[in-house]
């Protein structure tokens, strides 16, 4: 039997190779993969069962680009009221927030919704138009700990633009 020619085995080993990557990099990237925070916050306590609106935390989101990640002090404001740890104060992760508090340190919140340099997301431009948290981020209010929701990729903001009918040029996003 005549042997293959080594560049159909090269190829064959190549697109092999590419196979498994792309499999590798859907079902180990990032999405639908929780991140681990400095402080393990319970977004369907205080967005669920304490019914507190994403704004409270993410206060810049409506007058921003960016939405923000809380900084000590908001926590603080509920957790330490008048500088004494009250609320749920015997709990390990509220002591991780009383630390950072104390210290007047910024909580080294990992970002879940990062997009690349060249991709613009105007958050309050989505706000005013009147799109809820929930449609990019899911139903937060019932996750224990917030995932990435969305593939962020450009094809699932390209189809929301056209749902809605809003413009759908390079320069909407790239800027």
């Amino acid at each position: 039997m005549p042997r293959p020619p080594k560049r159909a085995v090269l190829a064959a080993g190549a697109l092999l190779v590419l196979a498994v990557l792309t499999v590798g990099a859907f079902t180990l990237g990032p999405f639908g993969r929780s991140l681990v925070q400095p402080i393990a916050f319970p977004h369907d306590l205080h967005a669920g069962t304490s019914r507190m609106d994403c704004m409270y935390c993410h206060y810049s989101a409506d007058r921003s680009v960016d939405a923000g990640l809380p900084a000590a002090q908001v926590c603080a404001g509920c957790h330490i009221p008048g500088g004494q740890p009250l609320v749920r104060a015997d709990k390990p992760e509220v002591q991780k927030l009383v630390g950072y508090w104390r210290e007047q340190r910024a909580i080294p919140w990992v970002r879940i919704y990062d997009l690349p340099d060249h991709v613009h997301f105007p958050h309050m431009r989505h706000l005013h138009a009147g799109l809820t948290c929930q449609e990019c981020h899911g139903q937060v209010q019932s996750m224990k700990e917030v995932t990435l929701n969305q593939p962020l990729r450009m094809g699932w903001c390209i189809t929301c633009h056209q749902q809605k009918q809003v413009r759908k040029d390079c320069f909407v996003c790239h800027y």
